[in-house]
């Protein structure tokens, strides 16, 4: 599963470096709605007195001066008014190509058509063509007018030239055609620009081309044009790649233009990315209030002077109306003032030819980083990765537009980041799982559940299946006297007693750390340091006398309230080397421990009958016994099918009452009985039968060992006799 973890995030990896490469439409939709998502968040700063307005031709105009388009004499005067309140440049962002027919002149051509008899004669009226008056209007003022992209019609002359830096790039926007403007009013402008801003495939203007192909002619837009007439330019300059020493894939792609003092960047295709301030009510005055002025207004001169004059139309019948990230519906026009203000406050937006490139090592590092740290199975590892790639790149490209108004996409870097790190966590969770369940399915019917969630975590180091050998703490816990209290107990009550019992003795096991090995009718058997390793197994295994104890309390309340009998327990507790692993047949496996010290644990659970105490302590535990516990020696014995002795204990919180008069008393007894000083030896025992110990049966002790005694002084013991016992039974 690993391998495929591999293959999938390197091929995840590649996929996303192709994309980021070479983008399909969805990917640059997404990158748009990006950037998009930028202006809206951090729009540019609006400056009342940037130095451009419009004159807005709205609805209202139309329903109090008629229907569009308006005789030339309108326009004149409104040019006329314009400049009078102290205007720097004006720029009609509308097409005048027709002659106007509501010019006297041509008023009786219209009456004549698709009549009758002779045309009527009018007297001549002493007014001037509309044409020419307009033509008049705009003489020697820097007026602009438009042209418009087109599939056919003349190609315009362009009134200002362009330099070149280098060859003319091949990516400019080109016209077969144009639409342009009477002749009589191009001789009168002072300049003509593009009006044609197109538009991305989802409607939203995002970037107007600064400068188009007209059949090899150069054509600035309206708003560099008028950039060009407003300071007294004599031209315009494109640079160019070819130029300037950039890198450009080996095309020659535009990079900058410069107006008179004024230089803005490019891209590639000579468009102008826009940074939208949006809709501002302080940019616009409505044509009417140009009209119904009297005389010289000084609100209108504040509004005009000094600064440059773009003539619009916001009327919805006249579908000259934009989308924009920052508006859904706004006046063409305003793009043409947004461009203007840009330029001037010197606001752009960039996006280098490196960016793309910086994309793509971020995609290729964060995918292959993503992938090694699955592959070593370090989920959050990955998981922090994930989200400083991703956040960082979201983050970096929030700073980035912020600080410095440079464009980064951080989408498919975010994209790399999911599909590695989703796909390839997904693929090694399910392996994990499959192990696991096939781990639950395989020993869930003869291992405890505690055990199953430890061999899940690591299941070859913890089952390990050829057996290990290791230091093992081994408790056996008996119930006393079972046979007896049972004696004639309806089964199911005999069930409800060890239930209850065995159930409490084992949580408090399990509490302590104990791995349960097995339940043996009314016993149980668990051992410390498998399968999880420990180094404190002996104090942990000591730790449990006690609420192995407190627990037996517990359930013979229980018992008790439901008029069963109190039960007694015996534990048998040995440190010592053991073989652990799983064992028995090939279908029937249990995860269990052998060895000697197992034995022997087992012997000494049986010697707590003999010696009246609730356990036996084999002398390897005891040496690990800690401050709060005190170990009282019991005897030296070779337990039944041992040949070497070993001394036995019994180990007691120090707090117990009566303890350190009973080890005191025992120890000077065992060491009279030892010295074969049998008179003494018996006195001594008496001492220590009446003795009060909780949980020692003193007398039961002393009584084991005046049977001896009494026995020795038939048969005394072997030459170098050290006082111990060899047992004849395993109990």
């Amino acid at each position: 599963m690993s391998r495929i973890t591999v293959i999938l995030g390197l091929v995840v990896t590649a996929l996303m470096v192709g994309l980021t490469a070479f983008p399909p439409p969805i990917f640059e939709r997404a990158r748009d709605a990006v950037f998009d998502g930028y202006q809206r968040t951090m729009p540019r700063p609006y400056d009342p007195t940037a130095p451009v307005h419009i004159i807005d031709i709205d609805e209202a105009a139309l329903g109090a001066y008629g229907q569009w388009p308006w005789p030339r004499s309108y326009m004149a005067e409104l040019t006329d008014r314009v400049f009078d309140h102290g205007a720097a440049a004006v720029g009609f962002d509308v097409l005048f190509a027709e002659p106007d027919r509501t010019s006297p002149e041509l008023i009786v051509d219209s009456w004549a058509r698709f009549t009758d008899g002779a045309a009527p004669v009018l007297p001549d009226l002493g007014i001037a063509p509309h044409d020419t008056r307009f033509a008049e209007a705009m003489r020697g003022r820097p007026v602009v007018l438009s042209v418009a992209g087109g599939l056919e019609g003349s190609m315009p002359e362009a009134v200002a030239g362009f330099a070149v830096t280098g060859a003319t790039p091949s990516t400019l926007t080109t016209y077969p055609g144009a639409i342009s403007n009477l002749p009589e009013l191009t001789a009168a402008a002072s300049g003509i620009g593009t009006i044609s801003l197109g538009r991305n495939a989802d409607g939203i203007t995002r970037s107007v081309p600064m400068v188009s192909d007209f059949g090899g002619v150069l054509i600035p837009s309206l708003s560099a044009e008028l950039l060009r007439v407003a300071q007294g330019a004599g031209g315009h300059v494109l640079r160019t790649s070819e130029a300037s020493g950039e890198m450009s894939g080996g095309t020659v792609a535009a990079t900058a233009m410069q107006v008179g003092a004024l230089s803005f960047p490019l891209e590639a295709d000579g468009r102008f990315r826009m940074y939208y301030a949006g809709y501002q009510p302080e940019r616009v005055t409505p044509v009417g209030a140009l009209f119904e002025a009297e005389g010289i207004s000084p609100e209108l001169q504040d509004r005009f002077a000094g600064r440059i004059i773009l003539v619009g139309s916001s009327a919805q019948g006249l579908f000259d109306i934009r989308t924009t990230p920052l508006d859904g519906q706004i006046a063409g026009v305003t793009l043409h003032a947004e461009i203007i203000e840009q330029i001037v406050s010197g606001a752009f937006l960039m996006r280098a030819d490196w960016m793309r490139g910086l994309e793509i090592l971020i995609v290729a590092l964060s995918g292959i980083l993503l992938t090694i740290l699955i592959r070593l199975e370090r989920p959050l590892l990955g998981l922090g990765a994930a989200l400083v790639f991703g956040g960082g790149s979201v983050v970096g490209g929030v700073m980035a537009f912020s600080m410095g108004g440079v464009l980064f996409n951080p989408v498919t870097a975010v994209l790399t980041a999911v599909l590695v790190y989703l796909p390839g966590t997904t693929l090694g969770y399910l392996a994990k799982e499959r192990a696991r369940r096939s781990i639950r399915e395989r020993f869930a019917r003869f291992l405890p559940p505690p055990l199953i969630a430890e061999i899940e975590k690591n299941p070859t180091a913890a089952l390990t299946p050829e057996g290990a050998e290791r230091d093992l703490t081994v408790m056996f816990v008996d119930m006393r006297g079972f046979s007896t209290v049972t004696e004639g107990m309806p089964p199911d009550r005999v069930v409800t007693l060890v239930n209850t019992f065995l159930s409490a003795v084992a949580e408090a096991l399990v509490d302590h750390g104990a791995t349960i090995d097995k339940f043996m009718g009314d016993a149980v058997m668990a051992f410390w340091n498998a399968p999880i390793e420990r180094a404190d197994h002996a104090i942990a295994a000591l730790g449990a006398l006690h609420a192995v104890n407190e627990a037996a309390e517990q359930a013979n309340f229980l018992l008790t309230s439901q008029g069963l009998p109190r039960v007694n327990l015996g534990v048998g507790l040995n440190t010592g080397p053991a073989s652990v692993g799983l064992m028995g047949s090939r279908d029937r496996l249990s995860y269990t421990c052998i060895g000697d010290s197992v034995t022997l644990a087992a012997r000494l659970e049986g010697l707590t009958r003999i010696y009246g105490t609730r356990n036996c302590v084999g002398p390897n535990t005891v040496a690990e016994c800690p401050p709060h516990l005190q170990a009282v020696t019991l005897d030296l014995i070779a337990v039944k099918g041992f040949a070497n002795a070993v001394e036995v204990s019994t180990v007691l919180p120090r707090m117990t009452p009566g303890l350190e008069a009973f080890a005191t008393a025992l120890a000077e007894a065992r060491a009279t009985f030892i010295a074969q000083d049998w008179a003494g030896a018996e006195a001594a025992m008496m001492r220590v039968a009446k003795i009060k110990v909780p949980t020692c049966n003193t007398a039961l002790l002393a009584k084991a060992y005046l049977d001896r005694i009494e026995a020795y002084k038939e048969i005394p013991p072997p030459e170098g006799w050290q006082g111990e016992f060899v047992a004849q039974s395993k109990r």
